[in-house]
């Protein structure tokens, strides 16, 4: 059988009910050389059926004998099983506009980059204060891991350097989160890291979600769902809430201006001196593999 051109790797834990709808948006996608391979952090409810009911061969599913609490194990065995020459990942709670794979592909090609990052929106619920855009890269500066948090979402690569940069370490032993850390290994690489500029990604954090896992939220999910299925302009209408919002909060709240003017002129400085800002803070306030423990009780899972 031929290989597929892309592999999606998709970890996920006892989320059947917003699963399908993840799959959905990969099934949905106008580029259709793929395969998306679903690895269980050995899962207990019925994920393992909502897959198979899904009753598609470029869909797979693979569940973990033993729980490893988080997602980097998962990924590093759906990379270990990858066919393809790319690699996107997809968070078993966020979804893509249907063109996410075919322009990040392009794009990709176009500008002989190693990895892109396409841009994307975070809905994170009643934390209002987060920002609310992902993979918006400075063109001055471009991609540095001191400034910017891209969800692995929002990533396309090529299969052939991971082998060079490694596996996806576990969180227990770092202060960032896995995914951030393994992008910044690439960076460290010396590989070259290119926004897409489009926004084709929805991302739904339920470490944004108080009890997400332990009371099942699905609602967003489903909403947004729902929107990309029916709303033809659902992407400029949330271009347009968010470019608004933005405006609205950098020129007008005054308390956000001296907090960004102040702030970036501290992670310059760390950036010169080779630190990372996101880490310092981290290791500050949680420490090695707190962050992702915080995000463990805030979820609802023991």
């Amino acid at each position: 059988m031929k290989s597929p051109v892309i592999s999606i790797v998709t970890a996920t834990y006892n989320r059947s009910n917003i699963l399908a709808y993840s799959i959905q948006s990969v099934l949905n996608q106008t580029f259709v050389d793929w395969e998306l391979i679903i690895v269980g952090d050995c899962c207990t409810d019925d994920t393992e059926a909502v897959v198979a009911g899904i009753n598609d061969p470029r869909v797979t599913f693979t569940n973990l004998k033993e729980n490893f609490g988080e997602q980097s194990e998962p990924n590093n065995v759906g990379l270990r099983l990858a066919k393809g020459n790319y690699i996107a990942f997809l968070n078993h709670d966020d979804l893509w506009f249907p063109d996410h794979l075919e322009f990040s592909l392009n794009f990709l090609k176009a500008n002989d980059a190693d990895l892109v990052l396409a841009a994307g929106f975070i809905d994170h619920h009643e934390e209002k204060h987060l920002s609310i855009l992902s993979g918006v890269i400075s063109e001055k500066y471009g991609y540095h891991p001191s400034q910017v948090f891209v969800p692995a979402s929002n990533w396309l690569l090529h299969k052939e350097f991971v082998q060079e940069v490694g596996f996806w370490r576990p969180g227990k032993d770092l202060y960032l989160v896995p995914s951030h850390d393994w992008l910044k290994r690439v960076y460290e690489a010396g590989k070259r890291i290119l926004p897409t500029k489009h926004f084709t990604v929805i991302a739904i954090p339920s470490s944004s979600r108080k009890n997400a896992y332990s009371e099942r939220h699905f609602y967003e999910n489903s909403y947004y769902s729902d929107q990309l299925k029916n709303n033809p302009q659902f992407r400029e209408q949330l271009a347009t809430k968010a470019l608004y919002n933005c405006f609205e909060q950098i020129y007008y709240d005054e308390n956000t201006y001296y907090w960004r003017f102040f702030t970036k002129k501290i992670q310059a400085l760390f950036i010169k001196l080779g630190l990372n800002t996101i880490e310092f803070n981290v290791r500050r306030n949680f420490g090695k593999g707190g962050l992702l423990l915080n995000y463990r009780k805030k979820r609802g899972l023991n």
